[in-house]
This record gives C-alpha cells, structure tokens and sequence, in this order.
C-alpha cells in the first residue's frame, strides 16, 4: 500500500510539474505574441500595415484567394474584424475582390500584384532581421519548439472542435 502511495505521489507530482511547465509555455507564448506584434509593426512602419493585416495578407499568400468568413474561420476572429482589414487593404491595392463561384454574394479576395509584393517583401526582410539575431539556442532547439508549438496547438483545435 505506502509503494502505491508513493507512486500517485510521483505521478500527481509529475502531473504537477507538467501543468507548471505548460502554464510557463502560455506565458512565455503570450509574451512572445505581443512582442513579435511590436517588433512586426515597428519593422514595417513605413508600410503602416500593421500585425492584422500582415496575417491577412499572408494567409491569402500561402492559401490562395479566400472569402472574408473563410478568413475570418482560419484566423480564429470575427468576420467583422476580418472585413475591417480587407477594407483597408482593398484601399490601398494590395487585395481586390474576385467572383465566387460557390456562392454570388460573398466574393473572393485575393492578392494583387502590388499585395502580393508587400508580403513576399516583408516576409523577407523579417527573416533577415531574424537571421542576424543572436537568440542562443541551436537549430534544432528551434525545431524542437516548433513541434512543440504545433502538437500544443492541434491539441487545442480539437479540444475547440470538441466544445463547439
């Protein structure tokens, strides 16, 4: 019976430890979120094309043209937000608006040629700022953390899935 004992002792213990890890994961995520946020727009600010609409304009780069809810779907905000970046990014020509087959009223927004070289600029220019950072850990740590980072975040998408 005390061997028993001793062993949930351990598990709760090691439960314990997990939880505690997992919470300095949030934080240091959440950190590093608003300060990738600061330092994207402080980068960019002769673009005044802020953290909003880089994540529009890159989804469309990477994922094709795609309606605002679609955007707004994968993107984990509110159409209404979305709407609100589409707009300022259709006044500024980096987006325009293209008929929808699947449906006639909600059209397709895609990159423009003007768009598309922001994004594929900024992206670039954010991966040489990175490059010549000195963060100290080796290269495979990172990718260690980006697979860290992925399995957390589709365990979260199907608890999401699960609640919805």
């Amino acid at each position: 019976m005390l061997g028993l004992i001793c062993i949930l002792t351990i598990i709760l213990r090691f439960d314990s430890l997990l939880v505690i890890m997992a919470d300095d994961l949030w934080n240091e995520t959440r950190l590093l979120f608003h300060t990738l946020r600061q330092w994207s727009d402080t980068l960019h600010a002769e673009l005044s094309v802020g953290a909003p609409m880089r994540g529009v304009l890159e989804l469309i780069l990477l994922d094709g043209p795609a309606t605002v809810p679609g955007v707004a779907r994968a993107r984990g905000v509110s159409r209404q937000h979305i709407q609100q970046q589409i707009d300022a990014l259709l006044e500024r020509g980096f987006v325009e608006r293209q008929a929808n087959p699947a449906h006639k009223r909600s059209w397709m927004i895609a990159l423009t040629d003007k768009g598309r070289a922001v994004i594929q600029s900024m992206r670039a220019e954010e991966l040489d700022a990175l490059s010549r950072m000195q963060v100290g850990v080796s290269d495979n740590a990172v990718l260690d953390a980006a697979q860290v980072l992925a399995a957390w975040r589709g365990a979260l998408q199907r608890d999401l899935a699960s609640r919805l």
